[in-house]
């Protein structure tokens, strides 16, 4: 709300953020001629100014005005605030905080707060507030006087004076950084609570229930009590009762164990009754604190380990209330990763036993697999996530494994014998599920999976995985590309060899695609042409491109032909297979004359005349080349198929003498179905109404 400025003729001026009010000039040339070194805010209203050699100077809202010497031989007294101390020549450092200026020199650390106001009214003399009248009554209490019995009732006369005056007592308290202070206040209050509970009025509010005054008394005094704790000159973690409360709890005991305090972290958490978690993280602090901080020759490991489950399991020896935490921790068991950080601080410090034996305790496998991950027990790590079932933890370890090898050849020998002889089955099927899913990408590099199958004696994937690579290049154009499939080619095979009788199968498909693939490279080095034989993986795609070429190169139709048998017999295709690819090659490249004289070259076919018939039929050929071919069917039981033929053809005329010829009243009313010839029709019309 407001900006406090520092002009060069030595006064401290206050204005609002609009520049359109000024709240207060305050003139320090008195003092010091020169700007100060620092200038910073004290709660909301008050501002603090540094002049060297000067000390601090606090300036109120109204220009009231306090000076605090930090010099050589100044001495500072803050009986309001934090009692008296001595400085010395030192750096002086003003910190602004929420409700408060912090003091930071090279031996302490103070804080600078104006009074609260509800303080202010309790302590004024002659002050007539609820709070400083219940004040002054237990004041004579203490002290024995008859006045104080007066002095309680004149504020219960009143209604709702003795709440207010009870809240005053305590928020007074609250704020407060002298313990006698405090306990006066909170006795001040503890003495209206008395009065209160007298009144039938005032028990009448909440039956059955705590009066909203003792709550905040209960809470008061716990908060006091953690505040007092950290405030203790050997603990130095000076903190107000406004910071405490924008914090919180679990605030308070973060910073404490972060400033190295998880004893005490552990003792507030288990007096504020703050969740599990939090409770279970600070005595896992405070077990981590213990087992490095033990010298070796002290106690054994088992021992040091016993003792910091313990401390986890809050049964620790000597502890209060420890019937209390026994039951709480048979009940509900620490949370996860607490054994696991407890175990990672004992390697830490040098305790590899205790981490191994308070490790295998944790319940949690994602914490238990990073904890032993930073240990270095990655087969281990590997165990746990196996067990786990968790694939995610399984590629973790794996990775963190890689990573924790050096990168090069020999680390990466580690790398994959380790994992293979010492990471469990389900680790070493995922490890190898991705290498041969890389490998089998175009891009991919098949040689780690091929190395993880051989370590694994599975020379048929290995083989497998290389064959299939070959298959896939397609890095380099023309003979080269081939050139390297075959050299990929003839390293499966050698795999496949060692493997013995039972990769003999593959052996023998993967030797016989390099025949082929040799073959196919010398018929285009003899013919001067790729379409004689593209690359192929299939024989019978070879023979076909072979008798095709005869329609491009006529005159070596013959030689063709010759080298289409030659590779037949050599890879053993039957001869009924045989014929059935000259006819669809023929056919085809449109070789109608070559496939008649084919077909001619025997009295009867081993694959007969049906595939001839629709080879004509499919590339739309004349009537007479079709019947060519359905005319030498003379078999009985190739009547059938003479009809479906002349269907097929829709030679109309011959397939109704055809069904007419057999004598099959359906196969005549299927041309007349069929047919769109009316003459063709009459004729149907005869024969069935016959």
């Amino acid at each position: 709300r407001f900006l406090a400025c520092f002009s060069s003729n030595s006064v401290l001026t206050v204005v609002s953020t609009t520049f359109e009010s000024k709240v207060l000039e305050f003139n320090t040339s008195s003092g010091s001629s020169s700007p100060p070194r620092s200038m910073a805010w004290c709660g909301e209203d008050s501002v603090v100014l540094h002049w060297k050699n000067l000390g601090v100077l606090l300036v109120g809202p109204y220009g009231d005005w306090l000076r605090f010497p930090y010099g050589e031989e100044d001495e500072m007294v803050t009986a309001a605030v934090t009692g008296s101390r001595v400085h010395g020549d030192s750096e002086v450092y003003l910190v602004q905080e929420m409700d408060c200026c912090r003091v930071l020199t090279s031996n302490v650390v103070e804080l600078l707060q104006r009074v609260p106001p509800g303080t202010a009214d309790l302590l004024r003399i002659g002050s007539i507030e609820p709070g400083a009248l219940l004040l002054d009554a237990s004041d004579a209490f203490d002290c024995g006087s008859s006045n104080a019995d007066e002095a309680a009732r004149s504020i219960t006369a009143r209604e709702g004076l003795l709440s207010e005056a009870i809240l005053d007592c305590v928020a007074a308290a609250v704020g407060e950084f002298d313990v006698r202070v405090q306990k006066r206040m909170l006795r001040a209050a503890s003495y209206g609570l008395h009065f209160a509970c007298k009144d039938e009025t005032y028990r009448n509010k909440n039956p059955g229930r705590p009066s909203h005054e003792a709550v905040a008394f209960v809470r008061a005094s716990r908060k006091l009590r953690v505040l007092n704790a950290i405030r203790r000159q050997g603990i130095g973690f000076a903190m107000t009762s406004t910071q405490y409360d924008a914090v919180m709890p679990k605030g308070v005991v973060a910073r404490l164990m972060a400033a190295g305090r998880p004893s005490l972290a552990a003792s507030v958490s288990e007096y504020l009754k703050l969740g599990r978690r939090v409770r279970d993280y600070a005595r896992a602090m405070k077990a981590s604190a213990f087992v490095s901080s033990q010298p070796e020759s002290s106690m054994t490991d088992s021992q040091i380990a016993e003792e910091a489950i313990r401390i986890i399991q809050g049964k620790e020896k000597g502890g209060e209330n420890s019937q209390d935490k026994e039951e709480d921790s048979l009940s509900s068991p620490p949370s996860s990763g607490m054994y696991a950080s407890v175990a990672l601080a004992a390697h830490n410090s040098g305790r590899k036993g205790v981490a191994d034996l308070l490790i295998m305790l944790e319940e949690s496998p994602e914490d238990k697999v990073h904890a032993l991950l930073t240990i270095g027990a990655y087969a281990d790590a590997a165990a746990v996530a196996a067990k786990a079932r968790d694939s995610n933890l399984i590629y973790t370890t794996i990775c963190a494994y890689e990573g924790g090898l050096p990168n090069n050849e020999e680390g990466k020998s580690l790398y994959f014998s380790g994992i293979i002889n010492k990471f469990p089955t389900e680790a070493v099927n995922m490890f190898t599920s991705y290498y041969c899913r890389l490998g089998t990408l175009a891009v991919g590099d098949a040689n780690p999976a091929v190395n993880i199958f051989l370590r694994r004696q599975k020379h048929t994937e290995a083989g497998l995985m290389i064959a299939k690579k070959a298959l896939l290049v397609e890095s380099m154009e023309g003979n080269q590309r081939e050139k390297q499939k075959v050299e990929m080619l003839k390293d499966a095979s050698k795999i496949f060899d060692v493997g013995g009788k039972d990769c003999a199968f593959q052996k023998a498909c993967v030797d016989e695609q390099i025949q082929l693939m040799t073959e196919q490279e010398q018929l285009r080095l003899a013919y001067g042409s790729n379409e004689v034989a593209p690359p192929s993986s299939s024989v019978t795609s070879t023979i076909i491109s072979i008798l095709k070429y005869g329609a491009v190169d006529q005159r070596s139709a013959h030689k063709l032909n010759a080298d289409a048998e030659r590779i037949a017999k050599k890879f053993k295709v039957p001869d009924k297979r045989l014929w059935h690819v000259k006819v669809r090659a023929f056919s085809e490249s449109g070789q109608w004359a070559v496939l008649r004289n084919f077909c001619d070259s025997r009295a009867k076919p081993p694959i007969g005349m049906k595939p001839f018939a629709l080879a004509a039929i499919k590339w739309k050929q004349g009537e007479a080349e079709i019947m060519h071919y359905v005319s030498r069917m003379h078999d009985k039981t190739d009547a059938d198929d003479r009809y479906d033929l002349l269907c097929e053809a829709r030679l109309w005329k011959k397939a109704l003498e055809e069904a007419v010829k057999q004598g099959d009243g359906r196969k005549i009313a299927n041309v007349r179905s069929l047919c769109n010839n009316p003459d063709v029709q009459r004729l149907c019309d005869k024969y069935i109404s016959r």
